[in-house]
């Protein structure tokens, strides 16, 4: 019964590692794909700060505003109450405690509507709070997964003849939307092994 469950969790974590890149793909944060090397440590603490916005808020909607009976409406406050929670918690990390400048302009800023996707995919699927912190795991390398691909293939880019129209974001553009065919098919199976 437990590997059964440990094998739920770790499809969930595929699954949602996999299917953020359909998010990236549909425009929530392709603005700042592109990362270097030494905006790695506050690229994991975004990720950090993602990860505890999703649980927090999966929390709070499943204990609190679920029983509310707010219905369709609860789905529409989503976003909105994500990105105000992501970016206060950004906001209280970098600006408070780290005493940094504003993090809003650096170039990994594209979370506002990934904690909402996240959190959109995490409420419909996790029936417990172990399966939303797995979902949540999930998201968080699935990201960081794309930042790797994407980077390595802006890298290889300046490296070899790529013409001079494909250079920068639309060859972003194009990498994630084949990868996200790829991961789609994956994300797939992986919904349809959740299921079975």
């Amino acid at each position: 019964m437990t590997h059964t469950y440990l094998a739920r969790l770790a499809l969930l974590m595929i699954f949602s590692g996999l299917s953020i890149n359909l998010i990236l793909q549909c425009g929530f944060g392709l603005r700042g794909i592109a990362v270097v090397r030494e905006d790695l440590r506050q690229l994991l603490m975004k990720l950090g700060i993602l990860f505890v916005t999703v649980l927090l808020l999966w929390l709070f909607f499943s204990l609190l505003v679920s029983r509310l009976g707010l219905a369709l409406y609860e789905y529409i406050i989503i976003f909105p109450v994500s990105a105000l929670a992501f970016f206060c918690l950004d906001y209280c990390l970098f600006t408070l405690i780290l005493k940094k400048e504003d993090s809003r302009d650096s170039p990994i800023c594209f979370y506002d509507g990934l904690a909402g996707a996240a959190l959109f995919i995490t409420r419909g699927i996790a029936e417990n709070f172990a399966e939303a912190a797995a979902l949540s795991l999930g998201f968080s390398a699935g990201i960081l997964f794309s930042f790797v691909i994407t980077g390595e293939i802006r890298r290889r880019a300046v490296l070899e003849k790529v013409p001079a129209f494909l250079r920068g974001s639309p060859l972003a553009l194009v990498a994630m939307g084949l990868l996200s065919l790829v991961f789609t098919s994956a994300a797939v199976m992986f919904f349809r092994a959740l299921e079975g």
